[in-house]
C-alpha cells in the first residue's frame, strides 16, 4: 500500500498490524500534516457486522478530546476499503521502550502511568471502556 493515495491521504509507511487491520503513517495532502491511517483488513470489509464494529470504534473515538488520546480526524470508505485517519503520534511505544531499556524506574513509570490513567478516566467519563490496554498501545 505504500505510495498509494486514498482520499486526500498518501500512504507512506506501515507502522503495525493487528487482528482488525493495519496502521500506516501517511500525509494529509490538503493540510500538509502527518497522520496515522488505520485500515480494516480487506477480508473483513465484506462482513457487515465487522464493518459496523469498526465504524462504531470511530464514532466512539470521535467523542473523545483529550491530550493523552489520539484524535480521530476522519472515517472513510473508498471502494471496498474502510479506514480511520488519526492524529500521528511520534515516538516509541512503551512496549518498545521496555524491550530496549528494561523496566522503567518508578520516577519515570509513575508520571507516565498517571497520564495513561488520565486518558482512561476521560474515556470512562463518556462510558467508554478501552478493552486493549497494553504497553504496545501506549506512546
Amino acid at each position: 500500500m505504500t505510495g498509494q493515495i486514498v482520499g486526500n491521504y498518501k500512504i507512506e509507511q506501515k507502522l503495525g498490524e493487528g487482528g482488525m487491520g493495519a496502521v500506516f503513517r501517511g500525509v494529509d495532502m490538503m493540510l500538509e500534516r502527518e497522520v496515522a491511517i488505520k485500515f480494516l483488513r480487506p477480508e473483513l470489509s465484506a462482513q457487515p457486522q465487522v464493518v459496523e464494529r469498526f465504524r462504531s470504534e470511530a464514532v466512539t473515538l470521535a467523542k473523545l478530546n483529550h491530550p493523552n488520546i489520539a484524535t480521530l480526524f476522519n472515517f472513510m470508505r473508498q471502494g471496498d476499503s474502510f479506514f480511520m485517519v488519526l492524529e500521528f503520534v511520534r515516538g516509541a511505544t512503551l512496549d518498545n521502550v521496555i524491550q530496549q531499556r528494561g523496566a522503567l524506574p518508578s520516577e519515570q513509570a509513575i508520571p507516565l502511568f498517571c497520564q495513561v490513567l488520565d486518558g482512561i478516566q476521560h474515556a470512562h467519563d463518556f462510558g467508554i471502556i478501552h478493552r486493549d490496554i497494553k504497553p504496545a498501545n501506549m506512546m
